[in-house]
């Protein structure tokens, strides 16, 4: 598989199933919401929509982005299901750009290679409002020992060095790594390493010219 033009694969896996990684949300993005305020959200990589639809279910205002068009085709069809809107789109990480900014941008399982990771993650910096926050959860190294899911290549997992080195720009307010027991459809079941971040734009500091202030 060409690691640096995923569609192909992951339109044959949304393809084939009913769900991939279960309908309901992340619980870690789930739980983060809930003491948030509603705003405007973005979720890159949002695969078959199971994030957006719930973060819309809870008021927000929602767009996301996928290299798949089969799991973009399932986030508009499960929004309408749920009674729902999402902007949903199919996107690469390596030219995408939302023309705005966001209150919320959730990452969850985007594990891209080495060469791509870090200046996708300082893009993303720049499309978070002041104040705005970024919340992550993707696999960490640990991963490699157990069959619940992920890439099998070490530098396309997510320690907190490498978090908090991509996104030097923030102000964290949680990294680590933690065992967890996954329930997220076919291909997230079991126990699992995974590392968790939260971390916010600062009020002041960097400036993104085009937007954002």
């Amino acid at each position: 598989m060409d690691m640096h033009n995923p569609g192909p694969m992951w339109d044959e896996r949304y393809g084939a199933a009913p769900t991939v990684y279960g309908f309901g949300p992340n619980a870690f993005f789930a739980q983060q919401l809930r003491g948030l305020s509603v705003g405007r959200l973005l979720l890159p990589g949002d695969g078959e929509g199971r994030n957006a639809c719930h973060a819309a279910e809870q008021g927000w205002s929602v767009r996301s982005f996928d290299a798949s068009e089969v799991g973009v085709r399932k986030s508009r069809q499960w929004a309408a299901e749920r009674g729902v809107q999402i902007a949903a789109e199919v996107g690469d990480c390596r030219t995408w750009e939302p023309g705005e900014a966001f209150d919320v941008i959730g990452l969850f399982y985007l594990h891209l290679p080495s060469d791509m990771r870090p200046g996708f993650h300082a893009r993303v910096t720049t499309w978070l409002k002041p104040g705005g926050r970024l919340i992550l959860e993707g696999f960490g190294p640990g991963q490699l020992q157990y069959a619940s899911g992920g890439p099998k290549r070490e530098d396309m997992l997510f320690t907190p060095d490498m978090m908090e080195a991509d996104f030097s720009g923030l102000e964290m307010e949680q990294c680590e790594t933690l065992e967890v027991e996954l329930d997220e459809g076919p291909f997230h079941q079991g126990r699992a390493e995974v590392t968790r971040m939260v971390a916010r734009r600062p009020l002041d500091g960097f400036t993104n010219p085009d937007f954002g202030r």
